[in-house]
C-alpha cells in the first residue's frame, strides 16, 4: 500500500486512527465503523497490489451505491491508482469503449439483479477490452451463468462473509 497523504483516502486513514468506532456509513440496519471501513479498504489496496497494480494506474469501477462502493473507491486510492468510475446503466459495449480510453488495467463490477445486470455486462466488456488485466466482482456470483468462477475473483461478497474473498 503507498501512502494515502496525498489523496482523500489519507482522511479515512487519519478519522479510523481519531475515531474508530464512530460509525462511517449506514445501510439499511448495517453500521460501518471508520476502523472496518479503513480495514476492508486496505484488503482491496493489499489486493490490487499482489495483482501488480502500481501507482498512477486506472482501475474502473462501476457499482451500485452501496458500501462497497466506498471500500473500493477508498481501496483503489489507497493503492496509489486512480479510480475511473463508470454509470451502472452502461452497456457492454459503452463500458468496453471506456475501459480501453482510460487504459484500466482492472475493473470492479457489482453483480447486480436480472433487472439491472451490471456484472454481466461488465464481463462482456471486460473480455473485449485490450488493457484490462484483472477482473473483480462483487457479490456471490450466483447471476454470472455461463462463467466460471476461476474466470473471475469474487470480492466483498457480502457483510456476513470474509471482506474480501478473491477466488
Amino acid at each position: 500500500m503507498t501512502s494515502s497523504t496525498r489523496n482523500v483516502s489519507g482522511l479515512l486513514t487519519r478519522t479510523a486512527s481519531e475515531y474508530p468506532a464512530r460509525t462511517a456509513i449506514v445501510f439499511g440496519g448495517d453500521r460501518i465503523s471508520y476502523a472496518e471501513l479503513d480495514a476492508a479498504s486496505n484488503r482491496v489496496a493489499n489486493l490490487l497490489t499482489e495483482r501488480g497494480i502500481r501507482p498512477g494506474e486506472k482501475v474502473a469501477l462501476s457499482c451500485a451505491n452501496i458500501p462497497q462502493f466506498t471500500t473500493i473507491y477508498f481501496g483503489i486510492l489507497k493503492a496509489g491508482a486512480v479510480v475511473v468510475p463508470l454509470n451502472v446503466l452502461l452497456k457492454a459495449r459503452e463500458i468496453a469503449y471506456h475501459l480501453n480510453d482510460s487504459d484500466a488495467t482492472a475493473y470492479f463490477a457489482f453483480e447486480g439483479s436480472p433487472e439491472l445486470p451490471i456484472g454481466r455486462e461488465a464481463w462482456s466488456a471486460f473480455q473485449a477490452a485490450d488493457p484490462a488485466a484483472h477482473f473483480f466482482l462483487i457479490g456471490s456470483g450466483a447471476s454470472m451463468d455461463g462463467v466460471t468462477t476461476d474466470q473471475i475473483a469474487v470480492a466483498i461478497p457480502s457483510r456476513s462473509a470474509s471482506p474480501l474473498a478473491p477466488s
